[in-house]
């Protein structure tokens, strides 16, 4: 017969053996703690002692027990709280709106779920808190412990994915010896997440969100009572800044169509697909990057005072506050397209201000903006369009997070970066400089505490400090530091030094310099009449003011595919069954199929705005049909199919029309 001890080894044996093959990064740490641990960098905090009839860890500093008592007995407890029910121990994938679509008119960002709203509506008027699932197709484990209750819970839900989080690499070790992860993963799909800082954390849970965003209504999860509590605030604050929650699909859809407004109409289109190679204009010069974080407040004496030892790119919402200090950029950055980007260009006399500056524009950028100034003036950037083909930018999740690489595809040797923050200051809680248009002051008394709503703004967290260890944080500046993190390495160039001026958060690859220990005699002052003519010039042999043939007769692709796309929905109309939700799944997600997954040049604009259209819609409707005792299924495929039918329709005919209108008129 098996000893206890015989059957632990065996099962760590098995464990590191399906780690080694099918998640290799978990393995790896394993072994450099073990090596670590032989060396004597690192001293055991644990040990894993068996109790009679179960298995505990002893803190070796205070003898203190993790379980403190039978751990199966525990596991067991921990099992009693995880329900079906939709209003207990789970995350709300994304919010809901309520009626939005009786309102008289809609504007910007409100009016492009207009489509959803009525689904929305319908969903919230038939489901009730109180509802349970029928099955629970996802689950989350935050802390892991021994990871015996993993086992217990699995046995009553038996769900096809779980993710596992655990922050003590340690910890994780001792419970590869009493819970068989190999054998859980026979029949599911399993992530962990195991000792990961949080970047690497939000990659991974990217990957538990998006490999099934269907069924992301509601994620239902386990807390081990010992674990720390900051994976919750963040799994919150991933889940509130999802691009399609933050970037609608109908607005994405409108930044598509919004470049044909300027193209082949003599505007400058700037190809970023790659740095710029070594020139005079940027390479010897030092480039400072401006956005409007508190630390450009903190230092605005300081710039200018030493304006005119860097080419200075600022990003729009920047521009009163320079104006009233005096400073004028090089280089303006724009890129958000709702309508209160129109007021930073309002209240100062913005076209004798910026009459010898360059602007970088996004693809997004409104028409009345662009009119401020000449074609001279403006270079638009394609994002993921490719109407010129081959030309793209490295976009951010925000405009000061473009505009790091944007310098730093420009071949700029030395940046600063100055209001870049992605953090609340830590003195006022405000998010950005005063009169910024969106600044505003959050209560830092509750930045401790975790919501139980899910907000872009509101709900602050810990994150790796600049000058500081922590400063705190809100989604909508982690998802921008997330992205900085991920890309700028990757086009960070080794002669490139980047420095960090601010007192917010780290940005990785970056050096924290304060400009107090900036050296500014080392730069000469600019002449700033050459760069207003240099850099223009620079940029036009980046850029293309028309289609080429090429890319006129690609235009024509993409009008013939979005007439396909239209086939396929009226195809759908005729033959879609409501007979049953099964059959219903059969024919919906096979025109999600056909449509939303051709990443051709020619078709992938349109498929991602459908992407991001079923990422809002497929979780509601999964979860609809996942209720128990619903009544009149049918009745109900019906209503939401019908709701499905017409927006399906709607995004192609705006699609089609616009491509219409401008083979029409500029082909």
């Amino acid at each position: 017969m098996q000893t206890v001890e015989e059957k632990a080894i065996q099962t760590y044996t098995k464990n590191l053996e399906y780690l080694s093959s099918k998640h290799p990064n978990v393995a790896q740490k394993l072994a450099l703690l073990d090596v670590l641990i032989e060396s004597g960098e690192y001293t055991n905090k644990y040990d894993l002692e068996y109790m009679g009839e179960y298995f505990d860890v002893k803190e070796l500093q205070s003898s203190n027990y993790l379980y403190g008592s039978d751990s199966k007995k525990v596991s067991k407890e921990l099992n009693k709280k995880v329900n079906f029910k939709k209003n207990s121990n789970l995350f709300e994938g994304f919010p809901l709106y309520y009626q939005y679509e009786k309102f008289n008119s809609l504007k910007d960002k409100d009016d492009s779920l207009s489509g959803i709203y009525p689904l929305m509506t319908y969903y919230i008027d038939n489901t009730s808190k109180d509802d349970e699932m029928k099955v629970i197709e996802k689950f989350i484990f935050i802390g892991l412990g021994l990871g015996i209750h993993t086992i217990e819970i699995d046995k009553k839900i038996s769900a096809n994915e779980y993710l596992f989080i655990e922050d003590d690499l340690e910890l994780f070790k001792l419970s590869l010896f009493c819970t068989p992860y190999y054998e859980l993963a026979a029949d599911k799909r399993l992530y962990f997440s195991i000792a990961d800082d949080d970047t690497h954390f939000i990659n991974i849970f990217n990957i538990f969100l998006n490999e099934t965003f269907f069924l992301n209504r509601y994620l239902k999860y386990s807390f081990f009572p010992s674990h720390s509590d900051v994976k919750i605030k963040l799994i919150q604050n991933v889940l509130s800044a999802q691009d399609f929650t933050t970037f609608p699909y109908k607005t994405f859809l409108y930044k598509h169509l919004q470049p044909l407004e300027f193209l082949n109409n003599g505007y400058n289109v700037l190809n970023l697909s790659q740095h710029f190679k070594q020139n005079k204009v940027f390479s010897t010069k030092p480039f400072i990057v401006i956005a409007a974080g508190p630390s450009l407040q903190k230092n605005l004496s300081w710039l200018k005072v030493n304006q005119d030892r860097f080419i200075i790119m600022a990003v729009s919402s920047t521009l009163k506050i320079l104006y009233n200090n005096n400073i004028v950029p090089d280089i303006v950055t724009h890129l958000d397209g709702f309508d209160f980007a129109l007021t930073l260009f309002e209240g100062f006399p913005v076209q004798d201000f910026l009459q010898n500056s360059t602007l970088i524009l996004g693809p997004f950028t409104p028409t009345k903006v662009r009119e401020h100034f000449s074609k001279e003036q403006c270079f638009f950037m394609e994002e993921d369009t490719f109407y010129n083909e081959g030309f793209n930018s490295v976009s951010g999740a925000c405009v000061g997070s473009t505009s790091i690489f944007i310098a730093t595809l420009l071949a700029t040797s030395q940046i600063y970066l100055l209001g870049l923050d992605f953090s609340i200051d830590k003195e006022s809680g405000r998010t950005h400089a005063e009169g910024h248009v969106t600044t505003s002051i959050i209560d830092l008394s509750q930045k401790e505490s975790i919501s139980n709503t899910i907000s872009f703004r509101g709900n602050s967290f810990e994150v790796k400090g600049n000058f500081t260890q922590t400063v705190y944080t809100i989604p909508l500046f982690q998802v921008s530091l997330q992205t900085i993190n991920n890309k700028l390495p990757a086009i960070k160039q080794n002669n490139q030094e980047i420095y960090n001026l601010n007192d917010g958060a780290y940005i990785q690859d970056t050096i924290a310099k304060k400009v107090i220990d900036i050296d500014t005699t080392q730069y000469l002052k600019q002449n700033k009449k050459e760069l207003q003519r240099d850099i223009p010039s620079l940029l036009r042999n980046h850029s293309r003011d028309h289609l080429s043939n090429t890319d006129t007769y690609s235009m024509k692709i993409r009008l013939s595919n979005a007439l396909h796309t239209k086939e396929l929905i009226q195809n759908y109309k005729l033959h879609v069954s409501y007979e049953s939700v099964d059959n219903y799944y059969y024919h919906l997600f096979g025109l999600i199929s056909d449509i939303s997954n051709n990443k051709e040049r020619e078709s992938n604009n349109l498929s991602s705005v459908y992407y991001m259209f079923f990422k809002y819609t497929l979780p509601l409707i999964m979860d609809f049909f996942n209720t128990k005792g619903l009544k009149k299924e049918t009745k109900h495929i019906k209503k939401f199919d019908k709701i499905l039918q017409k927006e399906l329709s709607n995004i192609e005919e705006i699609y089609e029309r616009s491509l219409e209108d401008f083979i029409e008129q500029k082909c």
